[in-house]
């Protein structure tokens, strides 16, 4: 898979979960791992009027609408359908990661990601999660680090 072949190629410490059914949201990740809402990253496409953002967040927060425009420095901002996720991430929705965008996007993650110790993230497979500590993920990020949740 290329974001566990990519966090690897970084020398980023990592754990594979191999989850018993696809979650298709955060909640259920909560449910099938047995692990904190706030662990569990989402990783949420916004499509803007300038180029799409990806954005990742605790999943027990939501996005701020005008802090994302502040920081993503766009006027506008409408979530993703499912095909347009897939076209922009190369991933299908329930297991999205945020490593090996090909596509020319803004990546921001929220700051309040790094209070949590460890988090668990998409790994571009449904059924297969990254657990890391999120200062590992701090060395893997390679984009913006801003506050960005209500």
């Amino acid at each position: 898979m290329k974001s566990i072949d990519y966090l690897k190629s970084r020398n980023i410490e990592f754990k594979i979960i191999h989850l018993d059914e696809v979650p298709k949201t955060a909640q259920d990740i909560e449910r099938i791992y047995s692990c904190p809402l706030h662990q569990v990253l989402k990783t949420l496409i916004f499509i803007g009027e300038i180029e799409p953002v990806i954005i990742v967040l605790p999943g027990d927060k939501r996005v701020d609408i005008e802090k994302l425009k502040e920081v993503a420095r766009q006027k506008s901002f409408r979530m993703a359908k499912p095909d347009e996720v897939k076209e922009i991430t190369g991933y299908t929705i329930g297991g999205v990661s945020p490593f090996c965008i090909e596509k020319n996007v803004k990546k921001i993650i929220d700051e309040n990601v790094f209070k949590t110790k460890i988090v668990n993230i998409g790994s571009g497979k449904a059924e297969i999660g990254i657990e890391m500590n999120s200062e590992e993920l701090k060395k893997a990020w390679n984009g913006i680090i801003a506050d960005i949740i209500e």
